[in-house]
């Protein structure tokens, strides 16, 4: 379990007069309240059911039924893995999709945080993408057209209700007019591991000059989380959405995460029955706070339940 993570319920437990017992080497931690018990398993709170989890889990279902349901959700193709999929009939092995110009986000249909994500406009780079992660035992993966997204969306959202909202920025640097964009990345962005491809990492920006240096918006990538106020025009829209999506998924605990591009769409990217908030705590301040209070309205949810 990560470490703020079990700190946090560690401390909840003890304020709300919960006895907590770990086994299975800390894999599973039981909640004891009189007399009765819950049970965590690293991560997962487990307030959803089995087929919801695995509908969250799997983005292309997730998009099949979001689609059904007309929840906007960015348009999402996949494909395959022949080998793991030999005898399956009339499901989609075109590769055709893949052979345009248009630049794509190539992904793992199951990636989370950000992994086996991948973005290219080249037809034979593509190519090799989705051969690299089948080679990795992947199922099928997901074509998505590239969206300039101007912020990404968290919206936590618990049995109808959206708990908490925040968004976040792609990484970027300021320049001070001294030193190179490589140079700006190495001091302030520890966290940047995909930087932009076409990226320029001799240029030097002029002092306060921003430079946006990552595509991906998570935080573990170096993304720049912000908290959301009464003024955000989007708020209101994007916890509709998530409500939406929480009642089409039949998921009690989740975070939605929903895009807003530069021509101003609105849409769903992906949806995490697993919800993990330790790198939103870490960079946040009073993050550590807002982290339990979220954990302490499941726990309390689970012991209603």
């Amino acid at each position: 379990m990560n470490e703020v993570k079990r700190n946090m319920i560690e401390e909840i437990c003890r304020e709300k007069g919960i006895e907590m017992v770990d086994i299975s080497y800390d894999w599973i931690t039981i909640l004891k309240k009189g007399n009765v018990e819950k049970k965590l398993i690293n991560h997962n709170f487990y307030l959803n059911s089995r087929i919801s989890v695995e509908l969250a889990k799997d983005k292309y279902s997730t998009y099949e039924v979001l689609k059904y349901y007309g929840v906007p959700i960015i348009e999402h193709k996949p494909l395959f893995n022949p080998e793991m999929m030999q005898g399956v009939e009339g499901i989609n092995r075109d590769f055709e999709i893949l052979k345009n110009a248009e630049k794509q986000v190539i992904k793992a249909s199951d990636s989370s945080q950000g992994k086996d994500v991948f973005v290219s406009q080249k037809e034979k780079e593509k190519l090799q993408i989705v051969e690299k992660l089948f080679k990795k035992q992947v199922e099928a993966v997901v074509v998505c057209p590239y969206m300039e997204i101007e912020f990404e969306y968290r919206a936590i959202v618990l049995e109808g209700e959206v708990i908490f909202l925040y968004k976040k920025q792609k990484p970027f640097v300021v320049g001070n007019g001294e030193w190179n964009v490589r140079t700006l990345i190495e001091q302030n962005l520890k966290y940047l591991e995909e930087p932009i491809t076409d990226l320029d990492f001799e240029y030097i920006p002029k002092k306060n000059e921003k430079v946006t240096v990552g595509w991906k918006h998570n935080l573990s990538n170096g993304a720049i989380p912000l908290l959301v106020n009464q003024e955000d025009g989007y708020a209101e829209e994007v916890k509709k959405m998530a409500l939406e999506t929480q009642k089409a998924m039949e998921l009690k605990f989740a975070s939605v995460d929903i895009c807003v591009t530069k021509d101003e769409k609105v849409c769903v990217m992906e949806v995490n029955s697993n919800v993990c908030i330790s790198k939103f705590c870490e960079l946040v301040p009073n993050g550590y706070e807002i982290g339990k209070i979220i954990y302490g309205k499941v726990i309390d949810k689970m012991f209603e339940n």
